[in-house]
């Protein structure tokens, strides 16, 4: 597969399950580019990207915004994730559905406080959701309120009430709502968001393993078979299985970016 700029396909067109190493490859090739061509590079992924800014930006809808802007700032998140992601630290799409969830969010908390918290609560807020792609990465996993009080230096209390009040978005009047069709129940909760993300970070990982890894994969925690229900099936060892096992997470845990030190479980 060609690369950089005599690549003679443009990455739009490339296949979702070889973007992830050509996206990789193009943004390591950025990063010694001088800046015209750094920035063709970076044009090139945000155009191979827009799907996901898409994907994400739709699960905000029914939040009091336009669907139009939302798409908008999901796009301006998608452009700041390529200016800021280190491609030597896991994967393009592990670090950019964070950010870009992350500026979404901070969208709402920027133009739609509908109750105004207190400043330093206003300001931790902002601070979590700057940090908040940054943190991912380091620590492999979304960050829970623990964590980010460790890393921020702030109360586990007051991290959870900016955390609470990011959630203060724009008001809607119900009978307008009532009236244009809207279903309050249908809403995305920040669990849904959040599984949306760990999806499209699981996807992307599984997308560059073999049929056989993928096989396994599904086997073992989709499928939620035992090891030696999974032997049994391959035709193989408990003992193989688990062998193969450990060493595919090992290998997601580098496409993700996930620190060696972090536990497995995370």
């Amino acid at each position: 597969m060609a690369i950089s700029g005599t690549s003679m396909v443009p990455a739009s067109q490339i296949p979702r399950d070889e973007l992830s190493a050509h996206t990789q490859e193009l943004l390591i090739e950025a990063v010694a580019a001088d800046r015209v061509e750094r920035q063709r590079i970076l044009d090139e992924v945000v155009t191979s990207h827009l799907w996901l800014a898409e994907t994400l930006a739709r699960r905000f809808t029914h939040r009091g915004e336009d669907d139009e802007d939302l798409l908008q700032v999901a796009c301006l998140g998608l452009v700041e994730a390529c200016q800021r992601f280190d491609p030597h630290q896991g994967s393009f799409v592990g670090f950019a559905v964070p950010t870009i969830i992350g500026v979404l969010k901070r969208h709402f908390r920027d133009h739609g406080w509908v109750v105004r918290p207190p400043r330093p609560t206003q300001e931790l807020a902002s601070i979590i959701w700057r940090q908040w792609p940054t943190l991912v990465q380091q620590i492999g996993a979304v960050p829970r309120a623990r964590d980010l009080a460790e890393q921020l230096g702030e109360p586990v209390g007051a991290v959870q009430q900016a955390r609470l009040a990011s959630q203060g978005y724009s008001a809607t009047s119900i009978d307008a709502a009532m009236c244009g069709g809207m279903c309050f129940c249908s809403n995305e909760t920040d669990d849904d968001i959040g599984r949306t993300e760990a999806k499209l970070i699981i996807d992307e990982a599984l997308a560059q393993l073999d049929e056989d890894e993928r096989r396994l994969i599904q086997l073992r925690f989709f499928k939620q078979r035992s090891q030696s229900e999974i032997a049994e099936e391959l035709g193989t060892s408990q003992m193989q299985v688990s062998r193969l096992l450990s060493r595919l997470l090992v290998k997601m845990r580098t496409i993700i970016g996930v620190p060696e030190s972090l536990p497995a479980a995370a």
